[in-house]
């Protein structure tokens, strides 16, 4: 059998069953950009200042460093594959667009390298527009629940709790003698990245560029799995199916986040990914890659009650706030 291919969606096509099938099955869906405020232009556009970044003087990006937020440059690192400690993550990471408007703040006041900062207005456009987007696909989930439409975009008050990520993952110097996984498994819990535990993930993968995303998919039986203990416990990684995430052009990849799981009681899926450079052809090398991502996080004091079909919320005494979830999955992520 065929191994399932990442489903199109469409927001003003789509219904919103199709979007919950997907997002309870494959946790991943390409979406169309229709609909929902960002062009291909915007994106093209982004990824030129991605490039920005990532070719002036170093220096620049060092004065930049990130910062409490998680905001500014991350620098060049390797972040071990936690299942396969051979494995690193090779990446640069540059975040942008976290504040807190419980502190006084109205927008991020992070720095940019000085032969970046003049682009300043049009970064903060593109994160807006990623913002209006991500909400959009929470309304349609929202119905797919036959709750309030605004039921998820509520949970969002804070709109400082979103990020952007440009991400670059160099290129290598000599062919890989193998597969060349270049982000180690995580299921929406990137030590490097934070808040990719958020609810939903918007992915821009650049057009022509190098691909190399793959999602896990579980078997049957772990996907009938639902509840606290499925999100806070291990995958097994041995006994399902590696599938790719093409690019598609005119498209956001859009997944699953910790958060949603939970706050969907496991019915919607944050499965597993990475990213990985396949062998290349003899005397040939895989392009660097780059990527924009944006994470969309409930506001830390939202409390996580899990809603079921037919809009049911499930109520209950000690269930714990997005914030206390987000650092109880750091103190997990630790090691001993």
């Amino acid at each position: 059998m065929a191994a399932p291919e990442i489903p199109l969606i469409s927001l003003s096509r789509s219904t919103p069953e199709e979007v919950l099938d997907a997002l309870s099955t494959i946790g991943f869906i390409h979406l169309e950009l229709d609909g929902t405020g960002i062009t291909q232009s915007d994106i093209d556009r982004s990824f030129e200042l991605s490039s920005l970044i990532y070719s002036v003087p170093s220096e620049e990006r060092i004065n930049c460093l990130k910062n409490a937020r998680g905001n500014g440059y991350y620098g060049m690192k390797g972040t071990l594959d936690e299942r396969n400690p051979s494995q690193t993550d090779l990446k640069e990471n540059f975040g942008w667009g976290r504040f807190s408007t419980s502190h006084g703040e109205f927008g991020t006041t992070q720095p940019l390298p000085p032969s970046v900062e003049r682009y300043r207005e049009e970064i903060i456009a593109f994160d807006n527009k990623c913002f209006e987007a991500s909400l959009r696909v929470l309304d349609i989930l929202s119905r797919a629940f036959d709750l309030p439409e605004n039921f998820f975009r509520s949970t969002h008050k804070d709109a400082g709790s979103n990020g952007l990520a440009f991400l670059n993952y160099p290129a290598l110097q000599r062919p890989p003698t193998g597969d060349d996984i270049r982000a180690g498994s995580h299921k929406g819990m990137c030590l490097e990245i934070r808040y990719c535990w958020g609810d939903i993930t918007l992915l821009f993968q650049e057009q022509n560029g190098q691909p190399g995303l793959q999602v896990y998919l579980p078997t049957q039986d772990a996907k009938k799995q639902k509840g606290m203990q499925l999100i806070q416990g291990d995958v097994d990684l041995t006994s399902g199916t590696w599938i790719f995430a093409p690019i598609v052009p005119n498209t956001i990849l859009v997944n699953v986040g910790l958060t949603l799981e939970a706050m969907t009681d496991g019915l919607c899926k944050a499965n597993v990914h990475r990213v990985i450079f396949p062998k290349a052809v003899e005397n040939e090398l895989p392009k660097n890659r780059k990527t924009i991502a944006y994470f969309s996080t409930p506001s830390h004091d939202v409390i996580m009650n899990p809603v079921k079909q037919g809009g049911s919320i499930a109520k209950q005494e000690g269930v714990i706030s997005v914030g206390e979830f987000f650092h109880e999955r750091m103190r997990l992520a630790q090691p001993e």
